[in-house]
């Protein structure tokens, strides 16, 4: 018997002797309980609750113990991570110290993945919303290249490679990436779906092959009456359908392709940005588009008065004000060309000029006269009648009934003038968005044919629609959203390592891999979610740039203990938990690791 074979018999032998309880009863076996963190969960969503607790469970199979899970409101999560008040330190601490450990949660992404705020080092609370507190210097040198290129394929690149380093490092473990059902009459066509489940749909494109009318329900009223004041889903739907802009998420391939803009010239820093307008782009009454109204539309949008005003919207104003230094940034070339100067050169920058257009000739005046008041008027009615909502849009507001919270929408008889109509019309008589607050009654209108899409957040189930069978169709649709574990990277054993036996960052990042591959994400998108795929990184599968080569984390005890072990926090304490000897104890501690391996197949998982 040669040296090496006696070493086995003696593990082996030690492994019997020392943890026979274990072997006996493995019911009785657990992986040690190396350190404990907290839980805190949003509660707005009954499937986090449930694979929340679930994570709960798993995380002591891989010996990190919880010691108290929090599930609460946004606001309370709030106080401990992005809005914590932290004074001078600027930290984020544990969540025993006020702030957290790990929270899980879920986001919504525009399909243009920016990930800046919540992953650049400048971004890092409290300068912005990076709560995680990433700091990774070449994250942030390729996240400059990918926000500054706009060379396509190159954008693509970086893309990946920024996913491939959070995929890596893991501050946000991402667990899935739901669904949305909703339902269609089958005589339907040429909806793009992502489109119209993120507010950019294409109506000019929707047919039905019956009436040409399309009644779509809504489970929420409607609350907005122009697209200054636009914040909701919902009234985003039949905005985007009546306000023309420059630009327009394209049909199938979702970049940005031109709408009302003929020409578009970058300058070669990429910080100036020439349009010329289509010169037969005409608002619904006829009235031909000039570059004065597009300017005028974006000095509306980014008015300090306006935007303090109870009416309008804040975000439109963050959002162009960060990007266009003043007024003086829009400058009108001639009746159909304008100059657009941005404070820095930016990959989306044809993002900014999707921003709806109003009639200067007649908005203008209308403030003049009746002050800003007439932005919280309800449209075709009072003083402002339609002159908030006309616009260059394929369809144009036809009726707005504010006691049903419905719109009725006709097409813009002048959109097959422009180059990107193709001298068509729109194919559908009427569009019309209707808010039914009863989901059984949204089902029945369904179902008689009073009613042609049904909205996801009636929170259908496969039973109600079905598959493809008979007159009513379910459709599954990818969205921009994805759930995750996020990972304070401040915490001395999860974020930086620090108080590991190894004390290096690469030992948190193990722990963080392990807590990935002990994730069971079929399981949760099968049996707990309904609709989903497995998540992969921080990126959902529908946003433009999203590698494909990435796979999710498998679900593997065993390796996730294996990652565990390299950190040595197995050691820290006395396993398994019973008194032996001296002899005993000098003996665990010379095969405290091999007995982990000895043990983890046949533990309960």
């Amino acid at each position: 018997m040669n040296k090496m074979r006696k070493k086995i018999l003696v593990v082996l032998f030690l492994c019997f002797f020392l943890f026979l309880p274990g072997i006996i009863s493995s019911q009785d076996v657990e992986i040690p309980i190396a350190f404990k963190i907290n839980l805190l969960s949003l509660n707005t969503d009954p499937a986090r609750n449930q694979w929340s607790l679930l994570i709960q469970e798993q995380l002591p199979k891989i010996g990190i113990g919880v010691t108290f899970h929090e599930s609460t409101s946004l606001k309370n999560i709030a106080s401990r991570t992005w809005f914590y008040p932290g004074g001078e330190c600027g930290i984020i601490p544990p969540y025993s110290e006020g702030g957290f450990d790990i929270l899980l949660i879920g986001w919504s992404w525009d399909l243009d993945w920016d990930p800046t705020d919540f992953y650049s080092t400048s971004s890092i609370y409290p300068s912005g919303n990076n709560f995680y507190q990433y700091n990774n210097p070449n994250f942030d040198e390729m996240l400059n290249k990918y926000l500054k290129t706009i060379n396509s394929t190159l954008r693509t690149q970086y893309s990946h490679e920024l996913q491939a380093m959070l995929y890596d490092d893991l501050p946000a473990i991402s667990i899935t990436y739901p669904r949305e059902l909703y339902g269609f009459k089958e005589h339907l066509y040429g909806i793009d779906e992502l489109l119209f489940a993120t507010s950019n749909l294409r109506p000019e494109n929707w047919g039905d092959s019956e009436d040409h009318i399309i009644v779509y329900a809504i489970p929420e009223k409607l609350k907005e009456y122009n697209i200054f004041l636009q914040e909701s889903f919902y009234d985003a739907q039949w905005m985007s359908a009546i306000y023309g802009s420059l630009f327009k998420r394209g049909q199938d391939h979702h970049d940005w392709e031109p709408a009302i803009a003929n020409t578009t010239t970058f300058s070669s820093d990429g910080r100036n940005i020439t349009v010329t307008i289509d010169s037969n782009a005409k608002f619904s009454d006829g009235y031909p588009v000039l570059a004065e109204d597009i300017k005028y539309s974006y000095e509306l949008y980014m008015s300090p008065k306006l935007c303090s005003s109870p009416f309008s919207s804040k975000s439109k104003y963050q959002i162009l004000t960060r990007w266009f230094a003043s007024n003086d940034s829009i400058e009108v070339i001639d009746t159909h060309s304008l100059n657009f100067n941005l404070t820095d050169d930016y990959s989306f920058a044809l993002g900014l000029l999707s921003f709806g257009i109003i009639d200067k000739s007649t908005v203008e005046p209308a403030i003049s006269t009746y002050g800003y008041d007439i932005f919280g008027e309800v449209p075709l009615t009072g003083n402002v009648q339609n002159t908030l909502v006309k616009s260059c849009g394929p369809f144009k507001l036809d009726f707005y009934y504010p006691n049903s919270s419905s719109v009725r929408l006709k097409p813009n008889l002048y959109w097959n003038n422009l180059t990107v109509s193709k001298g068509k019309q729109p194919l559908l008589d009427e569009l019309n968005i209707s808010y039914i607050s009863s989901v059984d009654s949204a089902l029945a209108g369904l179902f008689y044919g009073n009613i042609d899409i049904l909205d996801s957040h009636y929170d259908l189930v496969q039973l109600d629609v079905g598959f493809g069978d008979g007159p009513i169709v379910g459709k599954i649709v990818k969205v921009p959203k994805h759930e995750e574990i996020a990972i304070n990277m401040k915490h001395p054993i999860i974020g930086t390592g620090e108080l590991t036996p190894v004390g290096t960052t690469e030992s948190a990042k193990n722990i963080r891999k392990a807590i990935s591959h002990a994730i069971p994400r079929n399981y949760i998108v099968d049996e707990i979610q309904r609709f989903g795929d497995p998540g992969i990184s921080p990126i959902p599968d529908s946003c433009i740039g999203f590698d494909k080569s990435l796979k999710p984390y498998a679900y593997d005890l065993d390796l996730a203990i294996d990652y565990m072990e390299k950190t040595g926090v197995y050691s820290w304490h006395t396993w398994p938990p019973y008194e032996t000897g001296i002899t005993s104890l000098i003996l665990l501690s010379l095969t405290s690791l091999v007995s982990v391996s000895c043990l983890r197949r046949i533990r309960l998982r």
